[in-house]
Order: C-alpha cells, then sequence, then structure tokens
C-alpha cells in the first residue's frame, strides 16, 4: 500500500502566490509619491532641507517653515532657564518655561511664562498645502 504523506494539502493552507512584497512595494511608491507631492523647503536657522514639512514650525520673523529641533534650540538660547526650568510645545505654535519642584517627576510641574512663537490668526501656505492633501473634509 502506498502512503501519502499526512502534511495538509499545500493548496489549501498555501496558494503558492506571495504577494506580501508587492504590497511593500506598492505601499513604499506611495509614500515615495507624497513625499514629492510638497515643495522641498530649507530650514533658515540651518539651511538644510526640511523632509517633514508636517513637523515643521513656522519661523517667528519670516512665517517660512523650520525644524521644530531648531526652534526649539533658538528659544533655549533667548530664553534665561533657573534650576530645575524646561522648555516645553504646548501646542498652537506656543512654548512654555515649566518648572519641575521634582525634576524626577515630570507630572507634576507649573507653567511660568508662554512664548508665543506663531501668530494665532496667521495662516501659513505651506501649512495649508500639507492640510489640503490630507484632509478629507470639503
Amino acid at each position: 500500500m502506498d502512503r501519502k504523506h499526512s502534511y495538509p494539502n499545500k493548496n489549501k493552507w498555501y496558494s503558492g502566490k506571495n504577494n506580501s512584497h508587492k504590497n511593500f512595494n506598492q505601499n513604499k511608491n506611495e509614500e515615495t509619491q507624497l513625499k514629492t507631492v510638497f515643495e522641498t523647503h530649507i530650514c533658515e536657522y540651518c539651511n538644510q532641507p526640511i523632509e517633514e514639512l508636517a513637523s515643521a514650525i513656522a519661523n517667528k520673523d519670516t512665517g517660512n517653515p523650520a525644524h521644530f529641533d531648531c526652534v526649539l534650540s533658538k528659544i533655549n538660547e533667548t530664553e534665561k532657564l533657573a534650576d530645575n526650568e524646561k522648555i516645553t510645545y504646548i501646542g498652537q505654535g506656543r512654548f512654555a518655561v515649566v518648572f519641575f519642584e521634582n525634576p524626577h517627576d515630570l507630572r507634576h510641574f507649573t507653567i511660568k511664562r508662554v512664548i508665543e512663537w506663531e501668530k494665532r490668526e496667521a495662516t501659513y501656505e505651506w501649512r495649508s498645502e500639507i492640510a489640503n492633501t490630507y484632509s478629507q473634509v470639503k
């Protein structure tokens, strides 16, 4: 008696086509296409291209996009900080000098002063470009 292997039917478990690389390549191509949609902007603080425009923040003087880290460094250079104080981004284009009574406990802090970096009423063309690309609201 000729005995067949007791493995499951290969066709039942495996179609013979591995398309996972196609999905990966397709996603990578779509990502590349989205990156080329936006105009390349240069940070005015470090003169380097801004790769992630969505994480940029406006230059306070010109309104052009700048690296978030460059803006944070600029603020750290100009602000006089006391012990246990730190610059923190609090949203809507604003930073704050926060005081931590215990520097090891970052949950409890006091905002000492707010730094209005971006003008609240200002609309930046480069930011509208991002919003128009990703927003589903018409």
